[in-house]
């Protein structure tokens, strides 16, 4: 039976990009990046969140995360986007110690600040928590347990599959005029795989009938196989979805049947994972994570600038190499250059959509193998509507 679909506004109107800073980014966890870019003490990384300037930086081997702006004048504390420098402001050289306390003011006799001035001059903290080597903020002054926003199972899978990543990681980002949730229920939707991507991914994928990827087999995962850390991990939540939805409910984990064929660097990976399988789990409200044969790994997040304008991060990272073997920077170019090519043939797809969605009265149905894309509807309509 067809279930109904979110209305076209939720794609092109202010009104609900405003409602979901408010109700959605500014209260959940939002992935921010990955442990492998903070192993170096005082190596960094900036966001925007929400449209709020994010700095994650490691201070004495402890993450944080600060509001990326100085409390003096409001300049940003690091200006690149990733990068390794200690929290000293650009613009006036003021100083701030590891937990985010103004430390020291050059020329500070001028500004005649009294003790309990400065004591109010701090960097403002935001709460960061890492599953594995995922790295989550929250914006929230009173963030949610993380447990409440994501499924058990995914958090054991993002600890346990960490432990197989290489500490090397390639990142990119760009830019396309559609809304984020055309990418969210574009991961959720294994269907439209052979129409848009007929050359690339869907000639290795491994269908059903219903457009389904075809199970792939455990017998050699390190992970899901009989005695293994996620022997107990299920695929595919298809309950179709009745009264209240869980936020707990959107975050998918899929596996499907991907022919092997090696690369040239196969011989090179110490434990590929899960030969045999394409890994894709969807981190709620705006990532997606996978594998491919358990021998590289992607992360996906699509950030909204506006209604029409979404800004692609894009991660690539080998399962670890086998000892002695270099680090090779065109090994993971070439991954991420692959990738691209699929990532783009989404986008035309996406960009096309919105187009549609500025004049659509409506969208259309869902039908009955779309459960995943009706459960997001639905909490999302819940969760907007309530005050």
């Amino acid at each position: 039976m067809p279930h109904p679909t979110l209305p076209p506004a939720c794609y092109t109107e202010r009104h609900w990009f405003d409602l979901e800073r408010e109700k959605l980014f500014g209260r959940y966890w939002l992935l921010a990046g990955l442990t492998q870019q903070l192993r170096a003490d005082n190596s960094f990384i900036t966001r925007t969140l929400a449209g709020v300037p994010v700095l994650i930086q490691n201070c004495g081997g402890t993450l944080r995360a600060f509001r990326n702006a100085c409390p003096h004048r409001a300049m940003p504390i690091q200006t690149e986007c990733c990068g390794n420098r200690g929290l000293i402001c650009p613009y006036h050289g003021w100083r701030f110690d590891h937990d985010g306390a103004l430390r020291a003011i050059p020329n500070g006799t001028g500004y005649n600040f009294s003790d309990a001035d400065k004591a109010g001059m701090n960097l403002q903290p935001h709460a960061l928590a890492t599953v594995g080597n995922f790295v989550f903020v929250n914006l929230a002054k009173t963030p949610l347990p993380l447990a409440e926003q994501f499924p058990e199972n995914l958090l054991r899978l993002l600890t346990v599959v960490s432990r197989y990543f290489a500490p090397e990681v390639s990142h990119t980002t760009f830019s396309g005029h559609y809304n984020w949730k055309l990418n969210f229920e574009n991961v959720l939707d294994w269907n439209h795989i052979q129409y848009v991507h007929p050359r690339t991914l869907a000639p290795l994928l491994q269908r059903s009938g219903n457009g389904h990827p075809r199970p792939a087999p455990v017998g050699n995962s390190l992970l899901f196989a009989e005695g293994r850390p996620l022997s107990d991990i299920r695929f595919f939540q298809t309950a179709a979805p009745a009264g209240q939805t869980d936020v707990r409910d959107i975050s998918q984990i899929g596996r499907g049947n991907l022919t092997y064929a090696p690369h040239w660097f196969s011989p090179l990976i110490a434990s590929p994972c899960d030969r045999g399988a394409i890994l894709a789990s969807q981190i709620f409200p705006n990532a997606n994570f996978g594998s491919i044969h358990g021998e590289h790994f992607y992360v996906q997040q699509y950030i909204p600038l506006a209604p029409d304008l979404t800004e692609f991060h894009s991660w690539i990272f080998t399962a670890e190499l086998k000892e002695n073997t270099p680090f090779m920077p065109h090994l993971l170019w070439g991954i991420h250059h692959a990738e691209k090519r699929v990532v783009d043939e989404d986008i035309v797809v996406f960009e096309q959509v919105q187009k549609t969605l500025s004049t659509a009265s409506t969208i259309g149905a869902l039908g009955d193998n779309e459960q995943c894309l009706a459960r997001f509807g639905r909490w999302y309509m819940q969760h907007m509507n309530r005050r």
